[in-house]
């Protein structure tokens, strides 16, 4: 191998139930996620010795170290077929805002999984499975990418049809909460949990031209409390754009969803905004797809 590069993309969760929380601590979910053209670009190559560098305009606070998620990867992976971490360089150019609830760090492990399998091709999917699994929640689907159906914590996955293109436009916060993810799920688990009919409806009638009205994200019951200003900013938003946003994964990141070529005119409506950064992206179909 002289150089492998795939590009790890951004996701947003278009329906997010939480169903229960289980006995072994985590909670049941039924979400169906979609992944973007927003990407960062992960490249692996041929080193001395394993090494991971992290670049690009959204690379502050990443770490380039073993705690890397994409790094964790390679080594679970490597483990899994009964070695050592290889001798590898991983580079990540960052584009995703980090920590926004966009996947970022996850879809960037599931890229290096795949780009490993090309370098490997004996390696079964299950095998990238599994250390998706060992690693966190959201690889899993990322394995897979385009529109799917994610159950269990994340770890049960299921490809779905496509969604016809539609714009995005994504409202970054410029700050967010520390362990946000643990708060919400306690926040949440002081409510009552979800029935699950929102994600089956949402399913009978998948695929299909989505508006952001639609969707549903059961953290929404409670992350405008978690995060502080996010329920300002979301008022300014909509107020700005006529229209309602959505909270992607586990926040702060709000979005927009729509008619392919009006992102351009929503994202125009909110600019002079305070406090958030603006993308305007598209859905995107797998690239992993056989």
């Amino acid at each position: 191998m002289t150089e492998l590069t795939a590009p790890a993309p951004a996701k947003i969760n278009l329906v997010l139930d939480i169903l229960g929380k289980r006995p072994d601590g985590y909670h049941e979910l039924r979400t169906v996620l979609q992944t973007l053209e927003l990407a960062d670009r992960v490249v692996l190559r041929d080193s001395a010795a394993p090494i991971i560098s992290v670049d690009g305009p959204c690379a502050a606070g990443v770490p380039a170290d073993e705690s890397n998620l994409a790094w964790r990867a390679m080594a679970e992976l490597a483990t899994l077929r009964g070695g050592g971490v290889p001798p590898k360089a991983i580079y990540i150019e960052k584009h995703v805002p980090a920590a926004a609830g966009l996947g970022g760090g996850a879809s960037n492990a599931a890229t290096v999984l795949r780009l490993l399998q090309r370098e490997w091709p004996d390696t079964p999917d299950d095998m990238l499975f599994e250390a998706a699994n060992r690693i966190g929640s959201d690889e899993a689907f990322f394995l897979l990418g385009g529109t799917a159906l994610a159950e269990g914590r994340g770890e049960r996955v299921r490809q779905l049809d496509d969604l016809p293109s539609h714009d995005v436009v994504l409202f970054v916060p410029e700050a967010t909460v520390e362990a946000k993810t643990a708060a919400l799920f306690r926040a949440a688990g002081q409510l009552p949990y979800d029935s699950g009919e929102r994600s089956s409806r949402f399913l009978q009638r998948h695929p299909g031209r989505l508006t952001t009205d639609e969707l549903w994200n059961s953290f929404e019951r409670v992350a405008f409390d978690v995060f502080p200003g996010l329920g300002e900013l979301r008022a300014a938003i909509t107020k700005a754009i006529g229209a309602e946003v959505r909270l992607a994964g586990a926040g702060p990141t709000l979005f927009w969803i729509g008619e392919a070529g009006r992102g351009e005119a929503i994202a125009a409506a909110a600019r002079g905004l305070h406090g958030c950064r603006i993308i305007t992206t598209h859905t995107a179909r797998s690239q992993w797809a056989r």
